[in-house]
């Protein structure tokens, strides 16, 4: 399929699919270490975009250390690429306290206490939904920077009762310490969207990168007590699976 009708097919913005196009380019070793990439007007007669276009795609691959520019001369692959960071997505709860564990947090919003549940969670769930939730908006960072933007529902009387803890803290660990015998059900899901306005200025990348949604709640004694909805840069982490678990 030609570029030009490849791109159509995308609601992002041009310069977005583009550097997502040429960062593929480097990463399959289309476009290898210290090779000069192909010129402006190349590109453009190949892919149907404008200058323009191409030199804010070319911008935001020179911000992740994947090319340099240079006038007069072109520009060109670095000749040593970084390793971007990457933290495993959990697939069990003692997986989710393990990345918790491994996460700073700084808050943005801290509501009152007397937040219901919101009316769909995104996902199933039929375990008992009644109280009132302390609502917390927060991102989470590693030492490469910010990692996961969330929005959280914690139950409120959990809230006050290590209040502490749970501000400093994420948290899975927290529940998990004081209640974890306690936890009848805990279950994720994952999708893939784009970054809204907040999350993507929160996890500082660009409007309408993809990210992986995960939407995620736990029950004590069979009610929800906790529901988050958690955005992570798509391109900070990865999955795992044993295909022969089950056998």
């Amino acid at each position: 399929m030609p570029a030009r009708k490849l791109f159509s097919h995308s609601p992002q913005p041009l310069y977005l699919q583009a550097a997502a196009l040429f960062r593929s380019h480097i990463q399959n070793r289309t476009w290898r270490p210290g090779q000069q990439i192909p010129p402006l007007e190349s590109l453009m007669e190949t892919y149907g975009i404008s200058r323009a276009t191409i030199r804010q795609a070319f911008g935001l691959l020179e911000k992740d250390g994947l090319i340099r520019r240079s006038r007069g001369s072109g520009t060109f692959v670095n000749a040593e690429l970084p390793e971007t960071p990457t933290l495993l997505i959990p697939k069990t709860w003692a997986e989710t306290v393990e990345l918790s564990n491994q996460l700073g947090t700084v808050s943005l919003v801290e509501s009152s206490a007397d937040s219901p549940l919101p009316d769909t969670l995104g996902m199933p769930c039929d375990a008992d939904r009644e109280g009132s939730f302390q609502y917390l908006r927060r991102v989470h960072t590693t030492d490469a920077g910010p990692f996961c933007y969330s929005e959280v529902f914690l139950e409120s009387g959990l809230f006050k009762k290590h209040r502490v803890r749970f501000q400093k803290s994420t948290i899975a660990p927290v529940l998990d310490q004081f209640y974890g015998a306690r936890i009848t059900e805990a279950r994720q899901v994952l999708n893939v969207i784009e970054a809204g306005q907040e999350s993507a200025e929160s996890l500082q990348i660009p409007v309408s990168s993809p990210v992986a949604e995960l939407r995620r709640y736990a029950c004590i004694d069979g009610r929800v007590v906790y529901f988050a909805r958690l955005e992570f840069p798509f391109r900070k982490v990865r999955m795992e699976f044993d295909l022969l678990s089950s056998r």
